[in-house]
């Protein structure tokens, strides 16, 4: 059993990687489960066995590169939020700039912010920081919070740092905090 999860997780990051480099030079909507398979090197089939359409691939491989970010940099919650959210900040744009193309081709397509809020809820936990339990709309005020800091950071060409864009979004945060307290 375990040789056949392992064959399926390879066709899976196959067809993960593919639709990446499809994604470089094509529309996600002008891409064809044909073009994907055969640029993949699998059968369509493996494609309809494990996904529905070709944005929950692209959801399928950012859980695979944040799980693997986590996992060598695990994140304990409790010491992010009382002491280095800073730091958090700083790794996660790193992160985010490591994997430019990826990001790049997900705001291009305008589905961020989708993949970001259908993620593992594990990963989603450490992504946000949070206990995802607390709210799902806190869960969608976070994502999209997140996707249009970076969707503006993409869009401008990532020229900022990830030290600059942990404090541009540390002032944002509490810029907002303080709208929202004065308005209360």
């Amino acid at each position: 059993m375990s040789k056949e999860i392992t064959l399926n997780e390879s066709v899976k990051e196959a067809l993960e990687i593919a639709l990446i480099k499809l994604l470089q030079n094509k529309d996600i909507n002008k891409i064809k489960v044909t073009e994907l398979t055969e640029v993949a090197g699998v059968g369509r089939s493996s494609f309809y066995r494990n996904f529905e359409n070709l944005e929950d691939i692209a959801i399928s491989y950012v859980n695979r590169i944040y799980r693997e970010y986590f996992r060598e940099k695990p994140v304990d919650t409790d010491t992010y939020k009382k002491t280095n959210f800073s730091a958090f900040l700083r790794e996660r744009n790193q992160f985010i700039k490591e994997h430019k193309d990826v990001f790049t081709v997900l705001c291009r397509n305008g589905i961020l912010y989708n993949v970001l809020l259908k993620m593992d809820p594990d990963i989603k936990k450490q992504f946000l920081v949070a206990d995802i339990s607390e709210s799902r709309y806190f869960n969608a005020m976070i994502m999209g919070f997140s996707a249009g800091v970076i969707e503006e950071w993409v869009s401008g060409g990532m020229k900022e740092s990830a030290e600059e864009m942990a404090e541009i979004t540390k002032a944002c945060l509490l810029g907002t905090v303080k709208s929202l307290k004065d308005a209360f």
